[in-house]
């Protein structure tokens, strides 16, 4: 482990993240370090968008064949195969943003699915 020293963080942002990690039972560092983390993968890992549309059906197949994870926004209608489970949704999708309807996989709870979801009317 490294011992790092950083000056010039906004003192309502540090107060803010060390009662986040207070909250959560971690030390300052180990929460820095998972923060850190999600950045570096998040620019280091390829990002796909697909959106502006009426309706779309995706596939477990769909989401295999893609190296990183994917965006789906605007969409009217979203419906993720029966077939994804947990795993392969939460390791290619990285956001649900502005969807109308979305229908989650049997194998994935609603509140693991609307861990990924923002601006979403209705979800079954």
């Amino acid at each position: 482990m490294t011992d790092v020293t950083i000056r010039g963080i906004d003192d309502e942002v540090y107060a803010r993240f060390t009662a986040e990690a207070k909250k959560r039972g971690m030390a300052i560092g180990e929460l820095t370090t998972i923060v850190m983390k999600a950045l570096v993968d998040e620019t280091t890992t390829r990002t796909y968008r697909i959106g502006d549309m009426a309706g779309l059906s995706v596939s477990g197949t769909d989401l295999d064949s893609l190296d990183g994870m994917v965006t789906f926004y605007n969409i009217k209608n979203l419906e993720f195969d029966d077939q994804i489970d947990w795993e392969t949704f939460d390791k290619h999708i990285g956001a649900i943003v502005n969807v109308g309807t979305l229908k989650v996989p049997s194998k994935v709870t609603r509140f693991q699915a609307l861990t990924k979801c923002r601006n979403v009317t209705k979800v079954h």
